[in-house]
Formats: structure tokens, C-alpha cells, sequence
């Protein structure tokens, strides 16, 4: 008999001990984890307490799987992700990402902090509807464990990013007197930022935005069935000059400003997407 898999693993523990199935999953990125602080109510589950669930260890990633029904919207929360820069394989990345499908979840949003390129600047919140995966592979090389039954191993990407969340976000942000705009993300392995020429040729290839973790979720979260939702924070300019030592607290700092904005975002959608369902 085969056994469990890591994610099959961790989906047993949380199945028996969450308070229900969340529909929804929202994945807090760097500096705004303090999301799944606030009311109501939750239930919470530090990521190296669940079987199976790879722990995370960068600065401003609390590492915990939080719980709580809002707005009637049973949502489940990532405090934290985990990158190719800390040298986790690319199973061991989206592993998380699969273990919310098997949860239940069939709609996520996914939060980041983000690079500026072009016009883009710092404290923009930008709804991804694209993506350049520039991370010199791809998550779905030999996955075959939890494809969905009869999918096939050529993911359709046409609509990455749904297109009916992105028009449900643009009018949330109008109801919330929030500026969004739309454009594309870069995917970057990480941890070095862009030198200027690099963030040059991505503004010229068309992104608004570098990030170093969504595209590997989104993959896997397609391949799985999920509707994908992606909220990127500008928390500085790509290619420009940065203190070595503090260049990741700066990004902190600026997505824990840009924390209320993202907050008012995520509570409209899930107070939408329980009149939706």
C-alpha cells in the first residue's frame, strides 16, 4: 500500500481538527500577515505542528495556517509562503498550495509584495492579470501526484488569473475608495533584487511588477482547479539602489503601511464572494 503523501499528510491533521472546509484560501506575502490578526474569531495552526507542512523562515512569514468564518465566507489564511531563494524544491513550494485544494478550497487569492517597473511605484496596489514566469522552471514537471482525475498535463493558461474576480476587485476598490490598477508580474527566483538593466528589460517585455513567489502558486493552483486571484503591494522601485542590510525590512515596512488598503480589498471580496456563492 502506498503511503500518504506529505500533502495528503497534512490535509488528515487539519480535516479532523479545522472548524470546516474554507472554500476560500488567501495567502498573506511579506508584511502582511498582521491580515490574520484582526477579528473575528479564528483558529490557528503553526505550519510546524502540521504533518507534512513544509515550516517557512523568511522575516516578516509568521509560518501559521489561520482559520475564521468572515462575512459567512469560511476563508483559510497562509501567514507566510515559501520561496526558491531558500532553496526548497519546487514540490516542497507548492505543497501548501495543494494541501488548501484538498481542504476544500476552490477560490484563492494570493497577496504579495513586488518590485515597481515602469510607471509603477511605491504603495500601488496592482491586481496581477499576467504573469512572465522567468524562474527557470516550472512546478509541474513530473507532477503527477493529486492532478485532478483525467486533467491533462498540458495546463491551459489563457486565464491564468480569473477574470471575473479581477472585475469583482475592480469594483470592490471602487465601493472602497481604493486605486487598483492591472498589470503583469515578473517571476524572479530570488533573493538578489534586479540590477537596473534587468528591471529595464522587464519593464520592456511588458511587466509592471517582479516578484519571487506567486507564478509557482499559480501554476500549481490552476493545475489543481482554483479560481486565482493575484494583489501585489509596490514596496519599492526595481533596480534602484537599496541598503544591503535593511532592503527587506524597507519592503516590510512598506506592505505593513500598504496592510490597511489590502485589508479593506480582501474584506469586500470575501463580503462579495459569500453573496456570489
Amino acid at each position: 500500500m502506498t503511503p500518504p503523501s506529505p500533502a495528503d499528510q497534512a490535509a488528515d491533521y487539519l480535516r479532523t481538527r479545522a472548524p470546516f472546509r474554507p472554500p476560500v484560501g488567501i495567502v498573506l506575502g511579506s508584511g502582511l500577515g498582521g491580515y490574520a490578526e484582526q477579528p473575528p474569531a479564528r483558529v490557528s495552526f503553526p505550519y510546524r505542528n502540521i504533518p507534512g507542512f513544509p515550516p517557512c523562515s523568511v522575516e516578516g512569514h509568521a509560518g501559521r495556517l489561520v482559520f475564521r468564518d468572515q462575512f459567512g465566507t469560511g476563508v483559510v489564511l497562509m501567514q507566510g509562503r515559501l520561496h526558491r531563494y531558500e532553496g526548497h524544491s519546487w514540490e516542497t513550494i507548492s505543497r501548501p498550495i495543494r494541501i488548501l485544494a484538498r481542504l476544500g478550497v476552490t477560490t484563492l487569492i494570493l497577496t504579495c509584495a513586488a518590485g515597481g517597473l515602469g510607471d509603477t511605484t511605491p504603495g500601488d496596489l496592482l491586481l496581477i492579470e499576467d504573469h512572465l514566469n522567468l524562474m527557470g522552471d516550472n512546478p509541474l514537471i513530473g507532477w503527477t501526484e493529486g492532478v485532478p482525475s483525467g486533467a491533462s498535463r498540458f495546463l491551459e493558461m489563457g486565464e491564468a488569473y480569473d477574470r471575473d474576480l479581477l472585475s469583482l476587485a475592480e469594483r470592490v476598490g471602487r465601493e472602497s475608495a481604493l486605486t487598483l490598477r492591472r498589470g503583469v508580474l515578473a517571476g524572479m527566483t530570488g533573493p538578489s533584487f534586479e540590477t537596473p538593466a534587468e528591471a529595464a528589460m522587464l519593464h520592456r517585455l511588458g511587466a509592471h511588477a517582479a516578484n519571487m513567489s506567486v507564478v509557482p502558486e499559480v501554476l500549481v493552483a490552476r493545475a489543481c482547479g482554483l479560481r486565482v486571484l493575484g494583489v501585489a503591494v509596490i514596496t519599492n522601485r526595481a533596480g534602484t539602489r537599496v541598503h544591503q542590510t535593511t532592503a527587506h525590512q524597507e519592503v516590510l515596512a512598506r506592505a505593513e503601511q500598504s496592510l490597511p488598503s489590502v485589508a479593506r480589498l480582501l474584506d469586500g471580496l470575501l463580503a462579495q464572494l459569500k453573496l456570489t456563492r
